[in-house]
């Protein structure tokens, strides 16, 4: 299928266009992968920080139980009760603070207050002689919206210094971090349960137990970055977790995906609306264009069409871009020759009409005229007198005969370049002599006086006698043709600086301005002479062109100056050639020079 400009266009606008956008969508997606990489160490570094916090926290939490467990080991009529109540009172935070016996019995409580569940004190006794070290559990014993932590440090006496903090207190801690809208730090226990979440969001969160797949996602690794739903508000997030340090608990820090996909994805919706705009305005641009283009190449395929069907007056329109313009231009260029051409085809094929009816009528007349006069001279008895009066009207037909046929021969051999004469010194006066003998008795039989106008000095000039005669013989016999009676003929030479000349002058109605450019034309016939302002006069309308051509054979040319009403003269001019006296002077002044050189 073949594709228009409109298409190639359009084409060419999605081709630049589509290409584009996938190179910004790589482009975004590779800024993705490189925010995403950067997210995860961001949230990585944070969870370990918060780790970090969380373990100092912690630390700052176990030195007083340090010291009342070294204490307790060395000394037992130590004050402990005023020691524990200080310890408690500097910080609001602590529940209690107790001294108990390795079998789990309370020694020493400050505050007094319940006993804690006796499953807490024995996991809290077990895990640290097996440790033997502190130990730190989240206490879910009481209110589970409420986290409680537990640390027991052992004394090496036995027993262990136990003490129950409120897990808000890590909210001071995290109290400075500043997270994004939907972040969130959690703190889990080793048990995977989540004691601590401090969330930006408004909306209300389930603070309850819950085994979180956070926990499980770490593993055994001690920092690790995670993407998951999460279980508590359905909120993708990105998460880092981080173990903190002997504690066993795992801090983690969950930034929501939205907060590096939001800014992708504003950024691609922008893109992509971008990439339509540009798109769009591709191919409104590709449209104005192609409309541009294609509307006047359509004007000028209907113009060609309309040239094509035979209307030469079609033309394309200009007022177009350069290019097209230029085309049309062109166009109108090729139309009006063709135009100027056809119109010389009609003519040519006019004059072919009117030739083949001009030779019809030179060559029907005539032999009429010799058919009649045969038929005379045979079926009856002239006399004497009137039989050589037929036989010269016949001898006359044919001479006029000969010369028609002479006539289209030299046509055809000045046509074809196989017309070539021979130049030689031609004495202008005795052409003009020996033409005007030959012509005058046509003149006078037209009553008009033909007259010769010469010099009284011989005038020469290189060119030929037959083909001289012949010009100045069809130029006079033109003269006497469509002079009227009672009219004159002039014939003379002339002589120039470099040129010799002889004209043909008369007084007949001469030539309009019209005509007189195509005179020398073949088959040209003047529309005075076609509309029978002289009568009609016998020819075909080669004697001027075969004029023309005779005398630009001897190198010279032909020259006219005519006016309507007045009449037309011919000028031929010729090389000029010196005269036989001049030659021998020259010759007698080359010898003497010889002679002197001698």
């Amino acid at each position: 299928m073949k594709v228009g400009i409109r298409g190639r266009i359009l084409l060419l606008a999605i081709g630049i266009g589509i290409p584009l956008a996938l190179v910004g969508v790589l482009a975004l997606r590779q800024m993705r992968s490189i925010g995403r990489l950067q997210l995860e160490d961001s949230v990585s570094q944070q969870s370990e920080l918060a780790a970090i916090a969380f373990e100092h926290w912690v630390d700052a939490q176990r030195q007083p139980l340090i010291t009342i467990a070294a204490v307790a080991a060395d000394r037992k009529d130590y004050p402990f009760n005023n020691n524990l109540q200080y310890v408690v009172k500097t910080r609001p935070n602590w529940i209690d603070l107790r001294i108990v016996d390795k079998s789990g019995t309370t020694l020493l409580a400050q505050p007094p207050t319940p006993e804690p569940p006796t499953a807490l004190v024995q996991y809290l006794l077990t895990e640290s002689r097996a440790k033997n070290s502190w130990v730190l559990v989240s206490d879910r014993t009481g209110d589970e919206s409420r986290p409680v932590f537990a640390i027991a440090v052992p004394i090496t006496s036995g027993g262990a210094v136990i003490a129950r903090i409120d897990g808000n207190a890590i909210t001071n801690l995290f109290r400075d971090i500043q997270l994004p809208e939907g972040a969130v730090i959690g703190i889990f226990d080793s048990q995977g349960r989540r004691i601590y979440r401090k969330q930006t969001s408004k909306t209300s969160i389930d603070l309850g137990p819950n085994s979180s797949p956070l926990f499980s996602a770490l593993g055994a690794r001690r920092v690790a970055v995670v993407e998951l739903e999460s279980p508590y508000d359905q909120v993708w997030r990105v998460y880092g977790l981080a173990r903190a340090g002997a504690t066993g608990f795992v801090v983690s820090v969950g930034v929501p995906s939205a907060t590096l996909f939001e800014p992708m994805r504003r950024q691609f919706n922008r893109y992509v609306f971008f990439s339509l705009l540009a798109l769009v305005c591709a191919v409104l641009a590709a449209y104005f264009t192609q409309r541009s283009i294609v509307r006047p190449v359509h004007r000028l395929r209907d113009v060609a069409q309309a040239l094509g069907y035979g209307d030469l007056k079609a033309r394309a329109p200009v007022d177009t871009p350069r290019e097209v313009g230029e085309l049309g231009t062109a166009f109108n260029m090729m139309a009006e020759q063709i135009r100027e051409r056809e119109e010389r085809l009609s003519e040519l094929d006019r004059l072919k009409s009117d030739f083949v009816g001009s030779v019809s009528h030179e060559l029907r007349t005539p032999l009429t005229t010799i058919k009649t006069l045969t038929h005379v001279l045979q079926r009856s008895r002239p006399s004497a007198e009137e039989r050589n009066e037929y036989l010269e009207t016949i001898a006359s037909e044919c001479d006029r005969q000969i010369d028609l046929v002479n006539n289209l021969l030299d046509l055809t051999r000045i046509e074809s370049g196989a017309y070539k004469v021979e130049v030689e010194r031609v004495d202008l006066d005795e052409i003009l002599d020996a033409c005007a003998g030959l012509e005058r008795h046509a003149a006078e039989a037209r009553r008009q006086a033909l007259v010769t106008e010469l010099s009284e000095q011989p005038v020469f000039a290189l060119g030929n006698k037959s083909a001289l005669r012949r010009a100045v013989s069809m130029l006079v016999e033109n003269a006497i043709k469509y002079t009227p009676e009672n009219g004159h003929i002039i014939l003379g030479t002339t002589t120039r600086a470099d040129e010799s000349g002889l004209y043909i002058k008369d007084n007949g109605p001469g030539i309009s301005q019209h005509d007189l450019p195509h005179i020398f034309e073949r088959f040209y016939r003047g529309l005075r002479v076609q509309s029978g302002d002289t009568g009609d006069q016998p020819g075909i309308g080669l004697g001027l062109y075969l004029v023309r051509g005779l005398i630009e054979q001897l190198g010279g040319r032909v020259v006219v100056q005519s006016e309507v009403n007045v009449g037309s003269t011919f000028t031929i001019y010729l090389r000029k050639a010196p005269s036989p006296q001049a030659e021998e002077r020259n010759e007698e002044t080359e010898n003497v020079e010889a002679l002197a050189g001698r």
